[in-house]
């Protein structure tokens, strides 16, 4: 009993000195918040190799990737004083890394690429499973996409790495068993939406699990389908949900990759309900604005008109729409794939009512979200209805286009591109002033900081500390 009430304590005391200070995609469930303090240069500090790995696309065609892709934030965690990254990697594995020094705590592989970023959960117990990174991947490498296992949602040890429990995404008329989105989690439940069209809502703590084919299965509380089989003559297989959900009360608000918004309830009687149909294919997150409105971004596929970004009540009444340049770029034709990025979260001589976004084109547009002008409309991005503009203070144009969500934290904006990465100051007249460029290295991923310090993964295979 000596020796047990020594080790008792240590385990307590480590648990209390755990604190998530950015716990999940874009800070929290208002996907609105990117770390305390930005810095005023970008300058490299260290950087971290993140390894590389095999995937496998439709029926054999089999890529490397190197590095972290999109949209692949870290997690910023804070233990005993000491700050460590949490980040999902190409190379298949995620990685606890010392946020000083870069240096690897420990690497656990999940089976294929990882696209996303994990959520860090506190379900209680055991110190080794009691905090629990969700963490979503591609479906498997190795497996037929259709008829294999897709072990693409995952639980893994804070702690420790180790595996803890693991989710095989069922085959529906979705091309896709992935999981690139983010959970958020309310109380003891958790909520993801899949990639096969499936808003999951479950038990991210081991202990509620039951073995599946030898391994522990995380308890389902209930699924619901984010897609119509009327989607399918315009849609096709593309069913896919790839966005993180945004939570505002009890209710899980997500973009849904076949053009429409759905609110879903976590409680025993909640349900899908749609709260608005846009149009497009919709990927980024949502985040919440300080007037309660969501800011979505419209990919530009299966619609008439243009993409861009949409401002929005719960109620799915839109406040205004900016459209944003038609352009060809690898797979895409025009508008938004990442997330739009708001201020209000801190303090600076600037506005809290300002929004950023970019377009695959490559423009950096600063809005006044609260504010429109005055007797401009835009047609929306089906060409059916127009709608309010949004006054739009600055645009500047980057190296390179981007799927890269940007960060605003109070007036500095941090955005990597194809080929590089801009850190930017924004005036109190709403100007955008280059601050410092970082050439080179291609920034897919969403960056994070933290006390002066960008650190962002690269698909040049490597996680970057920059600072001043």
């Amino acid at each position: 009993m000596k020796f047990l009430l020594p080790l008792l304590l240590t385990c307590a005391t480590l648990s209390a000195q755990i604190k998530p200070l950015v716990g999940t995609y874009l800070g929290d469930n208002q996907r609105n918040y990117y770390g305390n303090q930005a810095p005023s240069k970008l300058r490299i500090k260290w950087k971290t190799a993140l390894g590389s790995g095999k995937t496998t696309f439709g029926t054999g065609d089999t890529r490397t990737w190197k590095g972290a892709g999109w949209t692949g934030q870290p997690l910023v965690i804070d233990e005993g004083g000491e700050l460590y990254l949490i980040q999902g990697t190409l190379s298949h594995h995620v990685k606890k890394i010392r946020a000083r020094d870069g240096k690897v705590i420990w690497s656990t592989s999940v089976g294929d690429v990882i696209k996303g970023t994990p959520t860090f959960a506190d379900v209680g117990g055991p110190t080794e499973s009691r905090y629990t990174l969700i963490v979503g991947s591609r479906s498997g490498y190795g497996q037929h996409w259709r008829t294999g296992t897709a072990h693409s949602l995952h639980g893994i040890s804070y702690t420790t790495g180790k595996k803890l429990w693991r989710h095989n995404s069922r085959a529906t008329s979705s091309n896709s068993r992935d999981c690139d989105a983010s959970a958020v989690v309310i109380g003891s439940k958790a909520a993801i939406p899949l990639e096969n069209g499936y808003f999951t809502i479950f038990s991210p703590d081991v202990r509620k699990a039951s073995v599946v084919d030898g391994f522990p299965a995380p308890k389902i509380n209930k699924q619901f389908l984010l897609y119509r089989e009327s989607d399918r003559p315009l849609y096709g297989s593309e069913l896919c949900c790839e966005s993180s959900p945004t939570m505002i009360g009890s209710t899980a608000y997500v973009a849904a990759g076949v053009g429409r918004v759905y609110g879903c309830g976590l409680g025993f009687f909640g349900g899908a309900k749609q709260k608005l149909d846009i149009g497009g294919d919709l990927n980024g997150s949502m985040p919440l604005t300080n007037d309660k409105h969501l800011l979505l971004g419209v990919e530009k596929q299966f619609i008439s008109g243009q993409g861009g970004v949409v401002k929005f009540a719960t109620s799915g009444k839109v406040k205004w729409f900016h459209p944003l340049p038609d352009r060809k770029w690898y797979t895409w034709e025009g508008g938004l794939v990442g997330s739009p990025a708001v201020n209000h979260r801190y303090d600076s001589t600037v506005s809290k009512d300002l929004a950023c976004f970019v377009g695959i084109d490559g423009n950096l547009t600063l809005v006044n979200h609260k504010k429109l002008q005055p007797g401009v409309t835009n047609w929306g991005p089906r060409r059916k209805v127009q709608y309010p503009a949004p006054l739009v203070l600055d645009t500047v144009k980057l190296p390179e286009g981007t799927i890269s969500t940007p960060l605003f934290v109070g007036d500095k904006i941090i955005i990597g591109y194809d080929n590089g990465m801009d850190l930017y100051q924004v005036t109190p007249a709403g100007k955008m002033v280059l601050l410092d460029r970082l050439s080179g290295p291609m920034f897919d991923a969403t960056p994070v900081v933290w006390n002066g310090r960008v650190y962002a993964g690269s698909k040049d295979g490597s996680l970057y500390c920059l600072g001043d």
